[in-house]
């Protein structure tokens, strides 16, 4: 069975609101997330990177919007495809799964941002297309949502645990074996 690394909106709004102070958990996913690719990519395994964009002028995720742009950790290599997504699952709006389908890619592995958003939203389609998914708990990224007095790790683990708990294979980035 192949295997894929997909990267959730990993762009330029996620280091926005660290720096404007929004709790997020863990406080370094960011390096585990970095060290993942490096993985895949030394190791000649697919990389792709989903984006989120909205068509909306004015909207922070605009594609003209610089909080939308990868952040620079995170910029696709030249034989990386990037997917532009408008929904919050990836295979909603995309051509993904035409694309790990004629890759004969049967396996994602995720990381990314946001836990609660389109991580779960991607891990769960993905799940209900019959792929295997595999979400590497540290190398993804949850928010604090204030106005409902939910933490970023009280998201991140209620998320994650529903995911582990009859969606994908959970695991810590160390602990994954990519053969």
């Amino acid at each position: 069975m192949s295997k894929a690394l997909l990267i959730i909106d990993m762009q330029n709004f996620v280091k926005e609101r660290i720096q404007q102070g929004v709790d997020y958990f863990p406080q370094n996913s960011i390096e585990h997330m970095t060290s993942v690719i490096e993985k895949f990519r030394t190791s000649g395994t697919p990389v792709i990177h989903v984006r989120h964009q909205t068509p909306e002028q004015g909207s922070p995720l605009h594609h003209r919007s610089p909080s939308s742009q990868p952040l620079d950790a995170f910029k696709e290599r030249a034989d990386e495809p990037v997917f532009i997504k408008h929904t919050s699952s990836a295979f909603s709006s995309t051509g993904l799964l035409a694309y790990l389908q004629e890759a004969h890619i049967a396996e994602v592995v995720v990381i990314g941002a946001v836990a609660g958003f389109c991580v779960n939203s991607t891990v769960r389609m993905g799940t209900d297309l019959g792929l295997k998914m595999t979400v590497l708990k540290d190398a993804v990224l949850s928010f604090e949502l204030e106005s409902h007095q939910l933490s970023a790790k009280a998201i991140h683990d209620v998320t994650l645990g529903l995911l582990d708990a009859g969606f994908a294979q959970v695991t810590d980035a160390a602990a994954f074996q990519l053969s």
